[in-house]
């Protein structure tokens, strides 16, 4: 029976160490994101204002930065939350869902980013 409990306690998960995992890996793909948001900024600044969806493609962009950088400061203010009272949890939960909402919009924006992406060959 030793045996059983010492294999048992083995399988459990740690949260602690899966969240700090998970919120790393979560900071990594915020990185990449913010980078190809900067460079696709930089690409559509140097094809210039000739191009028929300029301006859009800026405006979302830049709220995609915005948006990014919201986030990110809304991840550090919930990550310093005290959760040992109802009211705590209560506004802890609501700043979680506030900033998923937000990176739901970010995920849309760049969908259409991607959608207007620059065409190289020339045609406008």
């Amino acid at each position: 029976m030793d045996g059983k409990e010492n294999q048992s306690s083995k399988t459990e998960v740690n949260f602690n160490t899966y969240a700090t995992k998970k919120t790393i890996a979560k900071g990594l793909f915020d990185i990449g994101l913010l980078m190809s948001n900067a460079s696709q900024l930089k690409s559509v600044l140097n094809y210039g204002s000739s191009w028929n969806y300029y301006y859009p493609v800026i405006v979302m962009i830049c709220a995609s930065l915005f948006l990014q950088f919201l986030v990110g400061i809304m991840l550090l203010v919930l990550g310093r939350m005290v959760f040992e009272t109802d009211e705590g949890k209560r506004r802890a939960n609501n700043l979680n869902n506030v900033t998923v909402g937000f990176v739901g919009v970010i995920t849309v924006l760049n969908i259409f980013i991607g959608s207007f992406g620059l065409q190289m060959s020339g045609d406008q």
